[in-house]
């Protein structure tokens, strides 16, 4: 019986044969294609495009979450504006049947188009009560091409029961 060398006897193995066509050849598994246009695979751009598709929607769901006030309504005005700051006032209404600490509001001075120029975090309350309002005042430093402001609670926490005490 001739000797047989390593790579025949792996190829006879039983384990091989899921490993080999029809013809007993060993298949490799099939790359996909970096070339375009290239027929029955994704090219690799439309992996990343897919892939950069799903990350936007994601991200877009998650922004607006995060922009949304929660259950406040939060209504502010410019107190007052010179060349070192403006300051804001307003109010936050709680409008859940439940008392909400540590509330924080984010002020942002922003451009015609939208884009942020200066942001304020401060505190409002340590409590607010259901269904009631407590004001705030929100300084922001003065910058150049401010059109806007926006004003939202940014951090809060909601108690897990009735936090009022008996007289």
């Amino acid at each position: 019986m001739p000797a047989l060398s390593l790579a025949t006897r792996v190829l006879q193995s039983p384990f091989s044969a899921l490993a080999r066509g029809s013809a007993g050849r060993i298949r490799r598994p099939r790359r996909p294609s970096l070339e375009p246009g290239a027929s029955g695979a994704r090219t690799l751009g439309a992996e990343l495009a897919a892939g950069f598709g799903v990350w936007i929607i994601v991200l877009a769901l998650v922004g607006v979450s995060a922009a949304a006030d929660g259950p406040f309504k939060v209504t502010y005005r410019v107190k007052s504006r010179d060349a070192k700051a403006t300051v804001l006032e307003g109010e936050v209404l709680n409008e859940s049947d439940r008392d909400m600490v540590d509330v924080w509001v984010t002020a942002e001075a922003l451009s015609s188009t939208g884009k942020v120029l200066a942001t304020g975090i401060d505190f409002v309350s340590s409590q607010i009560a259901s269904h009631r309002s407590t004001s705030f005042v929100a300084k922001l430093p003065a910058v150049e091409g401010t059109e806007s402001f926006r004003v939202a609670v940014s951090s809060y926490r909601a108690t897990t029961g009735s936090q009022n005490q008996a007289p």
